[in-house]
């Protein structure tokens, strides 16, 4: 039976060691261009190990097994490659670094193998907003005696796969993939055992339809009820998401004498899963929790309350109640807007939803009892609902409206049914409410995840051999830092025209231009303290449009004094100068005054 012989899948020698590709940190901008350069001999692969992505935090155990040992043939490959190794022959190719770095590598080298015992490597890669960028190269070769590298003509494709590190109930560490289901984003889903385990075959490519295409049997019906069978599993027409890795230029290969890979490590996605919104915790802050509870309003948790000012009319004045301390309804009005602004903004009860319906339903069978012009009760009652979403409209929205409602006498308590029903529908409306806004995490949102990544390379068929799929092995954990932390590339500098010199002045012409209304010109042009005071400039009667021009420079100007003027203020409560503003003298060029 013919049968292929086994390829390996590694960083590339001199590089690193290990299964899994190398994966370098580079700020440069033709960093692809300088690291295929480097990879060309022995000697700049070994300069490019100061490229190597670094650990930054420890993690605990281990994502990636050793290689398991094969059978007893494989033993008698594995001391000649050993042997190799010792005697510097092409099996087993390890440039020497050089002694003058030796004694300084040292330490580095014992803290990476104590690192490695403790299964403590965590990476931390960047994103490009922090001008840091990563690159996964790798080496393929032939797993006989001498290790010689694979002919690129059988390579029909590579690329690398990125996974995310989880848990699941009973503390087992599980790995998910990136997944689409035909048209579909699926988001994150969970790797079978089998798939992650297994190096090589096509039941193990990340496309569903290589995954489905089996080497046939010769008889079609049995071929077709296997084809079915695969295809009933959960995750058989699953597309992990695919990282295309390259083949190195032929002359890099050549004089690397080595098939090498190179592909760009993604550390942000704009990709954001269907159906992939967050969860409500309905335990946790549900209808029957205390923190929900305890965060409604008096009256919605069913308590008694007054109300400002009843028996008047309500019209958008009354609000200002609430700024006066000198009025004896400042507390109740106070009150009436919390609740106002609770129903209307929190749980958007007054929307045109099946839960705001369900609610105002309720509310209308809260009966708030009337009061004359001076504030005594008197018979007769006005549905709560109806009163609050006219409120809602006057007093948060500054509506007038004909005929404006009569403010009730007060809010009556209710029994323990009525509030648990009000309470479940409040919930209800905040549950739809929460899955509007909370929006749909992204592919690399959590800053807690960690991922790995593996590499795969497809061969092409060989004979009556069929193509197929070789795994690496999995890189060790890594983070992604969030795109506000430092990435150690130095700062971009913004020269700033000097606003003492004139003549530099005059040379500085508007180069960008606004199209402003009538309506906000009149705002612009009014008296600085009629806008304190709240008076609305005078319509000048004329609707004319206006095109303002300004310089962006002079405007930086502005914006970097106000800047610095803010953060010498916060910097009372934060103190954090030292830490966000570094500013160092270095001497005019041309040696001015």
């Amino acid at each position: 039976m013919v049968k292929h012989h086994e390829v390996i899948l590694s960083a590339p020698r001199d590089l690193a060691e290990g299964g899994a590709p190398a994966i370098l940190q580079r700020s440069d901008e033709d960093f692809i261009a300088a690291v295929l350069a480097g990879l060309r001999d022995a000697g700049g692969r070994v300069a490019l190990r100061a490229s190597l992505a670094q650990p930054a935090s420890v993690a605990s155990g281990g994502d990636s097994p050793a290689r398991g040992s094969q059978a007893s043939g494989r033993d008698l490959f594995n001391r000649l490659r050993g042997a190799s190794r010792k005697l510097g022959l092409a099996g087993g190719r390890v440039a020497a670094v050089p002694a003058a770095r030796s004694a300084q590598d040292a330490p580095a080298r014992l803290e990476g193998i104590r690192r490695a015992a403790a299964g403590e490597q965590l990476l931390k890669l960047f994103q490009p907003i922090q001008r840091q960028f990563h690159l996964a190269v790798m080496e393929a070769r032939c797993d006989t005696p001498g290790e010689p590298r694979i002919d690129p003509q059988r390579v029909d494709g590579a690329g690398l796969v990125i996974r995310r590190l989880v848990r699941d109930a009973a503390g087992r560490e599980l790995k998910q993939g990136w997944m689409r289901a035909g048209d579909s984003l699926r988001g994150w889903a969970r790797i079978s055992a089998g798939a992650d385990g297994a190096a090589s075959g096509n039941r193990h490519d990340p496309a569903a339809l290589r995954r489905l295409d089996r080497p046939g049997t010769g008889q079609p019906v049995l071929d077709d009820e296997v084809r079915l069978l695969l295809a009933a599993q959960e995750d058989a027409l699953l597309d992990e998401a695919v990282v295309p890795m390259f083949l190195a230029p032929p002359d890099v290969c050549a004089a690397a004498g080595a098939t090498l890979f190179y592909g760009l490590v993604p550390t942000t996605s704009s990709e954001k899963a269907e159906g992939g919104a967050p969860r409500f915790d309905e335990q946790a802050f549900g209808p029957a929790s205390s923190d929900f509870t305890a965060h409604l309003v008096g009256p919605l948790r069913g308590l008694a309350d007054s109300l400002p000012r009843p028996g008047r009319s309500l019209t958008p004045d009354l609000a200002a109640i609430a700024g006066n301390p000198a009025d004896s309804d400042q507390s109740s009005m106070k009150r009436l807007l919390l609740l106002l602004r609770q129903l209307a903004v929190e749980f958007d009860a007054f929307g045109d939803h099946a839960e705001g319906e369900a609610l105002q339903t309720l509310l209308d069978d809260i009966a708030l009892p009337l009061a004359d012009a001076a504030g005594k009760p008197i018979p007769g009652s006005t549905p709560a609902g109806v009163f609050l979403a006219a409120a809602s409209r006057i007093l948060l929205d500054g509506e007038s409206v004909s005929p404006a409602p009569t403010i009730p006498a007060a809010w009556p308590a209710l029994d323990g049914t009525r509030s648990t029903a009000l309470a479940v529908a409040l919930s209800a409306c905040l549950q739809r409410r929460f899955e509007a806004v909370s929006g749909v995490a992204g592919r690399f949102d959590d800053p807690a995840a960690r991922y790995v990544l593996r590499a795969f390379v497809r061969l092409k068929p060989e004979g009556h051999c069929p193509q197929r799929t070789v795994w690496g092995d999995y890189s060790p954990p890594f983070v992604i830092a969030p795109w506000y932390e430092g990435g150690g590339a130095p700062p971009v500098q913004v020269p700033l025209p000097d606003p003492s010199d004139r003549e530099m002045l005059k040379k500085l012409k508007p180069n960008v231009a606004f199209t402003v209304p009538a309506s906000l010109q009149n705002l612009l042009t009014g008296d600085p303290l009629d806008l304190m005071e709240d008076k609305k400039p005078a319509d000048s009667g004329l609707k004319l449009g206006w095109i303002c021009s300004f310089n962006i420079p002079i405007i930086t100007i502005c914006a970097f004094i106000v800047l610095n003027i803010f953060l010498s203020l916060f910097d009372l409560f934060f103190r954090w100068m030292m830490f966000i503003k570094i500013c160092i003298p270095f001497p005019k060029k041309g040696g001015g005054e």
